[in-house]
């Protein structure tokens, strides 16, 4: 199945792997790519890393008068466990969004699981294009996964793919991109982490703060703790992904401990979900 999507922009982290059994198939799509200009102050996409602490006053919004961040967030890491009926009963790309950088090519997107089955071993194989004499030239591949190791059944990931490097003279810039998306049965990591109502995001200058504190109601020790940030626009398209283990990373048996993860790209922000996976 093929289709049509509109592109934007975003910020940036990375994911892995997880087990065995069905191999299951995605379906590739071909995405034009949008020429938008990147803001002059972001010369490269923002690594997901902790922060050092700053002040809790939000800044008002009319230092972004065009872009409003929530106060608080959809933090939950329970997915909507129902099948989609109009997408395929398999991987899919909910929506994706590529754009360039200084250091290369980006590709944001979020992947539903759209089985009854937790999918982990996700690869996502991007397919770069440049449109020569009105017919598409493929010009690189690139691997990539979701930030999720294992995707809940009927849940969803954020993916970020890249940078990915045209070679100079030997095409020209990327004018599509097409996903093609595979993945196998995987087993879910601990489910007693759980992100608290009062997660919130808020602006310092150009940057974009998300933060957060999750508590740990198992019996045993959490350990590698990460909190997985998707940002969205108003329409619930998504802008970006970003990540980072909690401080500290281990939580204990009924403790909490903090996140705080930041973008200094935030096109059209509007809301964001926080999901938490951890040993």
């Amino acid at each position: 199945m093929k289709k049509i999507i509109p592109i934007l922009i975003f910020s940036v982290l990375l994911a892995a792997c997880s087990s065995t059994a069905p191999h299951r198939t995605g379906n590739s799509r071909r995405t034009p790519v949008a020429q938008i200009q990147v803001q002059p102050s972001q010369s490269q996409p923002t690594t997901a890393v902790t922060q050092p602490t700053v002040t809790d006053t939000p800044i008002p919004s009319s230092v972004h008068p065009t872009i409003t961040p929530t106060s608080s967030s959809d933090a939950s890491a329970t997915p909507t466990s129902t099948a989609d009926p109009s997408l395929p009963t398999d991987l899919d790309v909910l929506s994706s969004q590529g754009y360039a950088m200084n250091d290369g090519f980006y590709i944001v997107g979020e992947l539903l699981n759209n089985t009854s089955t937790p999918m982990g071993n996700i690869n996502i194989l991007a397919t770069y294009y440049y449109q020569r004499a009105g017919k598409p030239v493929e010009i690189g591949t690139k691997n990539g996964s979701t930030m999720l190791d294992v995707i809940p059944a009927y849940g969803q990931a954020p993916f970020v793919i890249g940078p990915f490097h045209t070679v100079m003279n030997n095409a020209g810039p990327v004018t599509y991109f097409d996903l093609h998306e595979t993945g196998q049965a995987g087993t879910l990591s601990t489910q007693d982490l759980v992100v608290q109502p009062t997660a919130n995001s808020y602006s310092v200058g150009s940057w974009l703060y998300v933060r957060g504190e999750i508590q740990n109601n198992g019996t045993m020790d959490a350990k590698f703790v990460k909190a997985i940030i998707t940002l969205y626009n108003p329409d619930g398209t998504i802008i970006g992904a970003i990540s980072t283990y909690t401080n500290p990373s281990t939580i204990p048996a009924g403790g909490f401990a903090s996140f705080s993860a930041s973008t200094e790209y935030w096109p059209n922000f509007d809301h964001f979900t926080v999901e938490v996976q951890g040993q």
